[in-house]
């Protein structure tokens, strides 16, 4: 296919940007992704689809921390990367570019010339596939851009529940593909039948999996509840955060402060029936076990409301962030930890051996990156996952999709509960409860099936995405020998 001029390959990126972010979650046209990067494709690929992945992730991230946005939320880094109370600096201005750059020098998405329609298609699925699979586990920025998280509200995030999110991202832009090397052939030439049907066909193979993915399986019925209590722990004037004031810092008495600020909430949610009640990220600033007074106020809460509480905590100092469940008869289990710390903050988890608590086991703060936190709790045996965050309205958006997303590839019901925004039940497929994305004090209350994990995803996990990666590098390597050898 001749080459297009680099003002033509300019507007391409510029039109597939602004359609990928029109599909995310920020603005939410999910079903836009299916179409979404067919011009940069279409349009020189090797020079358009790293702009337009640029374009989209400016357009992603930016907007969503202007200055003094996450004031007091980013804790003490180990190196300062923060400009203001953000660190939107460091990654528009060189974080951002510099993925481009290492995109166009790798030739992403195509790493070598594609054989035929099956390697057109195929060989960007797997490029773009690999990208999504490495921001999620190593990028500290992966909330942020993962293209599978545009079908967080579709049918075809089924598809998670046969094999993650990996391939919703894999059969994204496999689609794309097909009809942009359809579209091309169109515009350069007539279009061989091929070419038209593979997109079709396709197309087809997503519906019918989706509709086949095992989601949505009957289980225990189980009343679960979100407390939001609608401010934010960085908000000193409040009479309730008195003692986290440098002046009067007493983390004790504060912690039993929040305690009983979340009490009305949780006794409403006891009195509607509620069997599981989760608290927000860090409601805890001492380590429930070893207080004796902390311990024995959520002890004597828990058995009033006849319920399981999800106490998440965090250990200033150390920076160290875990969670303990208050039973309904008053025990409180051994500490769990949380299982991505944010290193970049200097962040840690506290020391445990374990990560659930019978039935339920939660996800702290970041855990939700990426599908495996969720789904180590699932093997061990969660009926029901708690999420607890500390968002500002932007990145709430991204957490709900990912959590949803999570809930859906494993069959696992998932409550999150935020301290000011998004706080929402899951019941895979559906949205059962929401307190929507205004800034609120609220409860979010609603029954689910409580079930073990059972799809195709719960028991392989990451291992066919790494095997199909894995292949499709060994094949670049072949082929790329062979052409030496030509």
């Amino acid at each position: 296919m001749p080459e297009a001029s680099g003002r033509a390959a300019a507007a391409a990126a510029a039109a597939s940007g602004v359609a990928l972010w029109l599909a995310s979650p920020a603005v939410g046209a999910g079903l836009l992704a299916w179409v979404a990067v067919v011009p940069a494709l279409a349009v020189r690929p090797r020079l358009a689809v790293p702009l337009a992945y640029g374009i989209f992730l400016e357009l992603s991230l930016v907007p969503a921390f202007p200055f003094g946005l996450a004031e007091h939320q980013w804790g003490e880094p180990p190196v300062d990367v923060l400009v203001a109370e953000s660190p939107v600096l460091l990654v528009a201005l060189l974080g951002i570019p510099l993925v481009v750059v290492v995109l166009a020098a790798v030739r992403f998405p195509f790493p070598v010339v594609p054989d035929g329609v099956a390697g057109f298609v195929l060989v960007p699925a797997l490029a773009w596939t690999a990208l999504d699979l490495v921001r999620a586990k190593l990028d500290p920025a992966g909330l942020w851009g993962p293209l599978f998280l545009s079908q967080h509200d579709t049918p075809a995030a089924r598809l998670a529940a046969l094999g993650g999110p990996w391939l919703v991202t894999f059969a994204l832009v496999a689609v794309n593909a097909a009809l942009a090397r359809a579209f091309a052939h169109g515009r350069l030439r007539p279009a061989r039948r091929a070419d038209l049907a593979v997109p079709a066909l396709l197309a087809a193979g997503v519906v019918l999996a989706a509709e086949l993915a095992p989601v949505g399986s009957p289980g225990r019925r189980l009343v679960v509840a979100a407390v939001q209590p609608g401010y934010d722990t960085a908000e000193f004037e409040r009479p309730v955060l008195r003692y986290f004031r440098r002046a009067t810092r007493d983390y004790e008495r504060g912690t039993l402060d929040l305690v009983r600020d979340l009490a009305p909430l949780t006794r409403a949610a006891g009195r509607a029936g509620a069997d599981l009640i989760v608290w927000p990220e860090a409601t805890a600033w001492v380590d429930p076990r070893a207080t004796p007074a902390v311990r024995g106020a959520l002890g004597q809460l828990a058995r009033e409301v006849g319920a399981t509480i999800v106490v998440p905590y965090f250990l200033r100092g150390p920076n160290a962030s875990g969670w303990v469940a208050v039973f309904a008869d008053g025990r409180v289990t051994p500490a769990r930890p949380k299982q991505r710390p944010m290193w970049f903050l200097g962040e840690r988890s506290v020391r445990a051996d374990v990560e659930s608590a019978g039935r339920v086991g939660a996800l702290l703060g970041v855990d939700g990156q990426e599908p495996r936190p969720a789904r180590a709790l699932a093997r061990r045996g969660v009926r029901v996952l708690a999420a607890s965050t500390h968002d500002w309205p932007q990145l709430a958006r991204q957490q709900r999709a990912l959590a949803r997303l999570h809930a859906i590839a494993l069959d696992v019901p998932l409550v999150r509960a935020d301290w000011r925004y998004g706080s929402a039940v899951f019941d895979p497929p559906r949205v059962v409860a929401d307190a929507g994305l205004e800034r609120r004090r609220t409860l979010v209350l609603a029954a689910v099936e409580a079930r073990p994990a059972r799809t195709p995803y719960a028991a392989l996990g990451d291992w066919p995405a790494a095997a199909a990666l894995a292949a499709g590098g060994a094949a670049l390597v072949l082929v790329r020998r062979r052409a030496s050898a030509g």
